[in-house]
């Protein structure tokens, strides 16, 4: 199935992102420190470059988007995602991330609100992803949005996955 980006947001350009993004990619999450406390790292151009390749089991890269939402150029959010996992009809988030300067506005909840409209028009009935536990201004986010804790959690070497699904 072949994704319609311009059918993701009605408010912002959305664009897949090439290793050319790397750097604007890299300034949004150097300025977003949250999400890197809770996995214990920094950001870096070369872990943001491994986001291009990770992939679950039995997927490939042609089943990832990676994709960016833009006003006038200006890098609003980031969204990673794989179609197709764990099942057909589900989609999985594997990163959403907001520019700081957009948080606590809406716009996040706006991104994800078309986003997911989009992705039921396609016929996609799920969506699945997780979210780093005691990070409780992403499990907040989640929860505004409708989406319920699976039960089923994955521990990591540093920090622990809970998984959340919203049925579309």
């Amino acid at each position: 199935m072949k994704l319609q980006l311009n059918k993701m947001s009605s408010h912002f350009l959305v664009k897949q992102f090439t290793e050319e993004d790397i750097l604007s990619i890299y300034e949004l999450c150097r300025r977003n420190p949250t999400y890197y406390h809770y996995l214990m790292t920094r950001p870096t151009v070369a872990n943001i470059k491994d986001v291009f390749t990770e992939l679950p089991p039995n997927k490939t890269l042609a089943d990832k988007l990676f994709l960016g939402f833009y006003s006038e150029n200006h890098l609003i959010s980031l969204m990673d995602f794989v179609v197709g996992y764990p099942d057909a009809h589900t989609v999985f988030i594997g990163w959403f991330m907001m520019n700081k300067e957009y948080q606590g506005k809406g716009t996040g909840t706006e991104i994800i609100t078309e986003f997911l409209s989009y992705l039921k028009e396609e016929s996609f009935t799920c969506v699945e992803l997780g979210y780093i536990k005691g990070n409780r201004e992403s499990e907040q986010f989640w929860i505004k949005n409708n989406f319920k804790p699976t039960g089923v959690e994955a521990r990591k070497d540093k920090y622990t996955i809970i998984y959340m699904r919203k049925e579309l």
